[in-house]
């Protein structure tokens, strides 16, 4: 009798085939960027083993030398911290055995130097050996005190990491910090940052156009006109969020631009002690980390409140980074964009010629607000990753403010946002459009950033 194969089991057996091909090549079209376990050695802890004390030093350090130089406007501070936090995840990311790397997500982000599959590293001095070359750089520093700061930390977290660890695992570990932060700082290089350095830029007269925006305050020139033409972190380009004004500018009484215009002057007239405490607080000038360093370290004050390990802490400062500097970029590219007039020179021609705003207006146009845009971003990567969180801020403790109770980070975003309308500075539709574009950042970011294989 001769044997009988079934159809339905040659079926059966080409469509595991199909699958394990499938399955295979999905596998091997994400080889670039997943950190898998051929290259994360056995022999190294994870660094799901370690808290996440290292990493949030480190931001806490940067945070403070921008406050004390005061000399990094919003956007050239979003951007050192961006570069900073996603050092720290590709610092450890090689101890995550179900994480990808940044690289192929990222725009232009090239491979990250591999450590040896065959010999132990120590992922915190990785950390302690990537974050000072990082950041000395970026920052250019030439300030003996934040000089000091960077080599005292390193010091210090070397010398415990010896404490803990064989010498040679810690020397492997922290030269191998240095070879990452080596490769970031050349990505750095190419994202047309120096490019605009040297950029020139002349404001279009209101004679032109009386919705233009033009310097108010003496000295004033136009702050960073050309940020909005650096590469983009995440997004596909500076302007894939944009949120349009919600109306166009008009000097009729009954028209929305005028109204919004016309309720600053109501305000100031009227301020509360709220209102004015709220403005100050979100402030972010001088002796603070700027806003986006506001961000940053509601973010630290997170990995405490949660005592979040390593691992965690990695993964919530890249993004958190990304959607900071990647929403500053687009703000930028939206301000220069439609370059809409200050409240203050609305005020002055068509309302009231003796206003002055709460706060001194900073020299650049007002459509969408940066605070607002980037707190959106951040308010919104930070909830998809941790929920609603109630919590009190303590940001600004060291200028002797006190903390600042949340029910959750929309609910902080917008009191920010807020906080640029009572400070004057702002009219309410660049703060509100300001965080849904942030939100519509900060929900792109997550698309299309996947630190997990699966």
């Amino acid at each position: 009798m001769k044997n009988f194969k079934h159809p339905m089991r040659h079926k059966n057996v080409f469509l595991t085939f199909i699958i394990v091909f499938v399955f295979a090549a999905i596998l091997n079209s994400c080889s670039d960027n997943v950190v898998n376990n051929s290259t994360n050695n056995n022999i190294s802890p994870q660094t799901s083993t370690y808290d996440g004390t290292y990493a949030m030093e480190w931001e806490m350090v940067l945070y403070n030398i921008i406050a004390n130089e005061s000399r990094y406007n919003p956007p050239k501070a979003s951007r050192i911290y961006c570069y900073s936090c996603i050092t720290i995840y590709e610092s450890v990311v090689n101890g995550m055995p179900y994480n990808r790397s940044l690289s192929g997500q990222l725009n232009e982000m090239p491979s990250m130097p591999r450590p040896e599959s065959s010999v132990e590293y120590d992922w915190p001095s990785v950390i302690t050996g990537s974050m000072p070359v990082v950041i000395k750089t970026l920052l250019n520093t030439n300030y003996n005190s934040s000089l000091n700061m960077i080599n005292n930390l390193h010091n210090r977290q070397a010398a415990e990491r010896k404490a803990l660890k064989d010498s040679n695992i810690v020397n492997r570990s922290l030269s191998y910090g240095e070879s990452i932060a080596n490769k970031i700082l050349e990505w750095s290089q190419t994202d047309h940052y120096a490019e605009t350095r040297h950029m020139t830029y002349v404001p279009p007269p209101r004679s032109l156009n009386p919705a233009n925006w033009e310097p108010i305050n003496p000295g004033d020139t136009a702050e960073e006109p050309y940020w909005g033409t650096l590469r983009t972190f995440s997004l596909p380009n500076s302007g894939y969020d944009e949120v349009s004004p919600s109306f166009l500018f008009d000097t009729l009484p009954s028209s929305p631009f005028y109204r919004d215009e016309l309720e600053i002057k109501t305000i100031k007239e009227n301020l509360t002690t709220e209102q004015y405490n709220i403005a100050m607080y979100w402030r972010d000038k001088q002796l603070t980390g700027t806003p986006p360093g506001h961000w940053i370290n509601i973010i630290c004050q997170m990995q405490t409140k949660f005592n979040m390990k390593l691992d965690k802490a990695a993964e919530i400062f890249a993004l958190g980074g990304i959607a900071v500097a990647d929403a500053f970029i687009s703000a930028w590219h939206t301000k220069y964009k439609y370059n809409y007039l200050r409240p203050q020179s609305y005020i002055r021609d068509y309302i009231d010629p003796n206003f002055l705003p709460l706060i001194p207006t900073p020299p650049f146009p007002d459509y969408p607000s940066g605070h607002s845009t980037s707190s959106g971003s951040v308010s919104y990567v930070l909830t998809q990753i941790l929920g609603q969180v109630a919590f009190v801020d303590t940001t600004h403790n060291r200028l002797g403010m006190p903390g600042r109770p949340f029910n959750s980070f929309y609910e902080a975003a917008d009191e920010c946002s807020n906080s640029r309308v009572y400070g004057c500075i702002h009219y309410r539709n660049a703060c509100e459009n300001g965080v849904l574009m942030g939100r519509k950042i900060g929900q792109t970011i997550m698309e299309r950033v996947k630190l997990k294989i699966f």
